[in-house]
């Protein structure tokens, strides 16, 4: 019983399109902006217009503002390495191929490995896009928030600890702080930890007012109660036990990646010399907020 070690180079360009459809283009991933393009450091710009109406056709004044606001959005690469001996997967039975008249009956190694890493890393990187990953790689939204000029804190209700009694009280404080620019931008998002999103939950079971909020969402995405429509609570596990929350539309988030100057890429490579199996991986990510004044917390 043997791997099959001669496909694995082959199976770089399966392995490179698992990686981007599992992490950088997710489906959890695409309710956001995607910036790509962004070798090390790129300028986004933002228009927010305001004009005024006047009565008359002919000779008027000139009325209203445009606000040009000029940001940057940093990418930082992820590499992963991590190498397998063949010999302790075969004993952690691991699905193989084997040589059979029929050819492969089971799982590829790379297959079953892939699937696996891969899932791994979009953990790592849903916890750094919400809470960042410090300063060796990149900054979250939250982090970016904490620095943003203009973000709108709750007024009874911040750095207060979440329970099933309060809950419904903190989300009514986040609708009171939505502001006029913020309705006119569609449906928003009020984001927080799946342990804060199953009190929400059990708040409105306790209450009988869950009736059918979460048709039509995820496992872990609902309506709020009187709000539909207008505003979701959604759980993200990227934000673990935390009890941050932030409510904008999904939009305003901006993820950043290359892929134009420098491509994605996950391959396996076996090492005849050693006999290990080295799994490799790089891509690039980054964190922006376009406009911080459309964004509500609870973190101070």
């Amino acid at each position: 019983m043997a791997f099959v070690v001669s496909s694995l180079t082959a199976y770089t360009d399966k392995a490179t399109e698992l990686l981007r459809a599992g992490i950088l283009f997710s489906e959890d991933f695409a309710r956001f902006s995607v910036q790509t393009d962004i070798n090390y450091k790129k300028y986004l710009n933002y228009v927010a217009a305001q004009p005024y109406v006047q009565a008359g056709a002919c000779s008027l004044a000139q009325s209203g503002s445009t606000t040009l606001t000029e940001k940057e959005i940093t990418v930082a690469t992820y590499a992963f390495r991590q190498s397998y001996c063949l010999q302790d997967l075969v004993q952690k039975a691991v699905p193989q191929s084997h040589s059979t008249l029929k050819g492969e009956w089971a799982t590829p190694l790379e297959v079953s490995m892939t699937d696996g890493i891969v899932e791994k890393i979009k953990e790592k990187v849903d916890t750094d896009l919400w809470l960042g990953s410090g300063a060796d790689l990149i900054d979250g939204w939250f982090t970016v928030l904490s620095g943003c000029s203009g973000a709108i804190s709750l007024d009874t209700y911040t750095a207060v600890t979440a329970t099933v009694d309060n809950i419904d009280e903190i989300v009514n404080d986040f609708i009171d702080n939505i502001t006029n620019a913020m309705w006119s931008r569609g449906t928003l998002t009020l984001h927080v930890s799946i342990p804060v999103y199953n009190l929400y939950k059990r708040n409105r079971l306790a209450a009988n007012y869950y009736r059918d909020q979460n048709a039509g969402f995820g496992p872990f995405e609902m309506q709020i109660f009187g709000y539909e429509n207008q505003i979701t609570i959604k759980g993200e596990s990227g934000l673990g036990t935390s009890n941050y929350m932030m409510l904008t539309w999904d939009k305003n988030l901006y993820m950043g990646t290359d892929e134009v100057s420098e491509i994605s890429e996950a391959k396996w490579v076996y090492d005849e010399i050693t006999n290990l199996v080295w799994f490799q991986s790089s891509f690039k990510l980054g964190a922006q907020i376009a406009f911080c004044g459309e964004v509500i917390h609870n973190m101070y």
